[in-house]
């Protein structure tokens, strides 16, 4: 996760936000943190919408509204 930037073009995570705007998404689950801080970066330098979530909250958020459903 500490690895420095290779000298190129443009910077990954802004290469790979591009992709990930192309698919019309309004959020992206990943499951790396290294995914997440990087992503959640490209997103706010490009003031996008779109959320960028851990699989695991997309989980947690599922249990609570069941959980709240049957109670």
């Amino acid at each position: 996760m500490w690895k420095e930037e290779e000298h190129g073009q443009e910077r990954i995570n802004a290469n790979r936000f591009r992709e990930v705007q192309k698919t019309g998404v309004s959020t992206l689950a990943v499951g790396c943190p290294f995914c997440l801080a990087m992503l959640s970066d490209a997103a706010a330098d490009a003031n996008s919408e779109i959320r960028i979530k851990d699989i695991a909250e997309i989980v947690a958020e599922v249990l609570i509204k069941k959980t709240s459903l049957v109670a």
